[in-house]
């Protein structure tokens, strides 16, 4: 899985690592456990359950001892087989979780929101060159991005004291950044919360959703979205799933090693674990809890791609679909505001394509390119953008800007200022901006953005979060 080509920097390297964790075709992966559950475990409880009949019933009709020893054996030999496979998915769960809070969360909160932005806006600019992998993209790429979104939302609703929970409060305000091994913010709450969205993500591999799907997909013709019927039915399906991989497939692991206490804290620990993880799965989305969760997944199915429906010019309406959902009473409306407030109107990672500011400080007749790279913009409109061109010419020692609507061409005014320019400098415009070989965008003579997959493909043009000179545009 090669996110870039050649050489790689840190970052991507990192990136793909992340990834890989999620789904890879070529290793042990959390999605390889989770599909294995999905597919195998009914046979094996069936398995575990007759093993354990016939042992029963060899002890009641007072059978030979080496009858009774092959009994015994073959049922503790199946229990054995299904505690190994609940350690294999806890650890490779907990592998996946502990890789995305490593490179997402800082020593320091203005850390954090840096290595966030660029987590998120190297996961979308990296997935639109990889539409058409749909297992990476559905069972990497989205379960990562939709995670890393509630951490950032849960922090911005503690923060907020919109979520009311007088321990999470507690754990958020005395958090050690500097020591996360042993912090109750991060190993009790942002810990569980991550598992919670990975869990709740493969909720979907269960049989009975995926019936659904399979059965929309070999009977449509056209490319349609499901039913409210189907939808609803696909849904109670995934979150069934969903419970029923953390009840059997995770289940409650035997506490080993040191003495007694030890042992005991860590039964105590585990506990808690599945009681928050049943608390997350089950929260309805009329409630912040539920949201909480929902929101961001709702968010991410938006902006990464998804089959053939992807429109990635649309991508700015993503906070504004979820606003008209809070209409229709599908999400609390207080979490969807935080949501637009902390991401603002376009998505970290998105390509903008902008009018620059002359000398006398008045827009020029032609435009450059940016790439949204910050959390919390002064204005949702506003996004906080790299510049990564100058003279339609890219380059990766640009400065940062907050970009206003009159000058973003994603919005009509800046595009007709620009339609005062000959039909023959657009060309040369359009032809600059996609020396790359995007013909297929010509046929816009005044784009409303850019996509910078081909831009990023290059290693020194990845670093894009670094500290750099804030200027005015």
């Amino acid at each position: 899985m090669n996110l870039a080509f050649g050489k790689q920097s840190v970052f991507v390297r990192n990136l793909e690592q992340l990834l890989a964790n999620f789904y890879s075709p070529n290793q042990a992966c959390y999605y390889h456990f989770a599909l294995d559950f999905f597919t195998h475990q009914q046979a094996r409880q069936q398995s575990l359950h007759l093993a354990e009949l016939a042992w029963q019933q060899a002890q009641q009709a007072g059978a030979k001892t080496e009858v009774l020893q092959k009994t015994r054996k073959v049922f503790t030999d199946l229990q054995f087989e299904d505690e190994k496979q609940r350690i294999q998915r806890w650890s490779s769960l907990k592998q996946a979780a502990e890789a995305l809070l490593q490179l997402s969360e800082g020593t320091q909160a203005s850390e954090t929101l840096t290595l966030s932005a660029r987590l998120l806006g190297g996961l979308l600019i990296t997935a639109t060159a990889k539409q058409r992998k749909n297992l990476l993209i559905e069972h990497a790429y989205k379960p990562c991005y939709r995670a890393l979104l509630t951490l950032r939302l849960l922090e911005d609703l503690l923060q907020q004291k919109i979520l009311k929970e007088p321990l999470w409060q507690e754990w958020y305000e005395n958090r050690n950044l500097a020591a996360p091994e042993s912090c109750p913010y991060r190993q009790q709450l942002q810990l569980p919360v991550v598992m919670a969205c990975i869990i709740q993500h493969s909720g979907q591999l269960d049989i009975n959703a995926q019936a659904i799907l399979n059965e929309h997909d070999i009977s449509a013709k056209t490319e349609r979205t499901l039913s409210s019927e189907e939808r609803a039915r696909y849904i109670e399906f995934a979150k069934q799933g969903s419970l029923a991989f953390l009840q059997l497939g995770l289940g409650e692991l035997p506490a080993r090693g040191g003495n007694r206490e030890q042992r005991e804290q860590q039964s105590q620990l585990q506990k808690h674990t599945q009681t928050q993880l049943q608390r997350f799965l089950t929260a309805s989305t009329e409630t912040p809890l539920g949201s909480l969760f929902k929101v961001p997944q709702a968010y991410a199915s938006i902006v990464l791609p998804a089959r053939t429906r992807y429109n990635y010019d649309a991508l700015p309406r993503a906070a504004l679909l979820l606003k008209e959902a809070v209409h229709r009473a599908e999400y609390h409306a207080v979490l969807v505001d935080r949501l637009f407030r902390l991401m603002g109107l376009f998505p970290q990672g998105y390509g903008v394509v902008y009018t620059p500011l002359g000398d006398d400080g008045k827009p020029q007749l032609k435009y450059e390119f940016a790439i949204v790279n910050s959390l919390y913009p002064e204005k949702p409109e506003h996004p906080g953008c790299r510049v990564v061109s100058r003279n339609q010419q890219y380059r990766n020692t640009g400065y940062n800007i907050n970009l206003s609507t009159e000058l973003n061409l994603y919005f009509k005014p800046a595009r007709d200022r620009l339609k005062l320019l000959p039909e023959k400098r657009l060309k040369e415009l359009l032809n600059a901006l996609y020396q790359d070989g995007e013909a297929q965008y010509a046929q816009k003579l005044l784009p409303h953005c850019w996509q910078p997959d081909n831009f990023f493909s290059v290693p020194e043009n990845q670093n894009l979060w670094h500290s750099a000179e804030q200027r005015k545009n």
